[in-house]
């Protein structure tokens, strides 16, 4: 998949049109607010980081921060119903945009509301 994506620049990219998405869209709103507080450049390295292992790429975020352990490393936030399809608006926006091809976008779109459906927590 780190290949029919088109490897590390257009996943940077993906993640940075997701976050300047979260940032600006009205729609958002809830999900970006539980970022507050948190430096969004590290926030969008990560996911780059973690998006390339996750697609079959290089490993960097285990690499550097170890297992991703999602549940675990997002149990901190308020992450609602309202708040996975704000996060699943953007990257669907974001994937909209991007180079990708539309089949290997509903590919990472399937898998990325499974993911948000995981970390949801507390359901509205």
């Amino acid at each position: 998949m780190y290949e029919a994506v088109g490897g590390q620049l257009v996943i940077d990219k993906l993640v940075d049109d997701f976050y300047a998405i979260m940032a600006t869209d009205p729609v958002a709103k809830d999900c970006f607010a539980t970022h507050q507080g948190r430096d969004l450049s590290e926030s969008a390295h990560k996911l780059k980081y973690f998006l390339s292992g996750w697609l079959g790429g290089p490993q960097l975020y285990v690499e550097n921060f170890g297992h991703p352990r999602l549940r675990m490393r997002h149990n901190p936030f308020d992450i609602g119903v309202k708040e996975a399809e704000q996060w699943l608006y953007c990257m669907k926006k974001a994937l909209s945009q991007s180079s990708i091809s539309l089949e290997t976008q509903a590919k990472m779109f399937g898998a990325f509301v499974q993911v948000a459906q995981m970390l949801t927590k507390n359901p509205d």
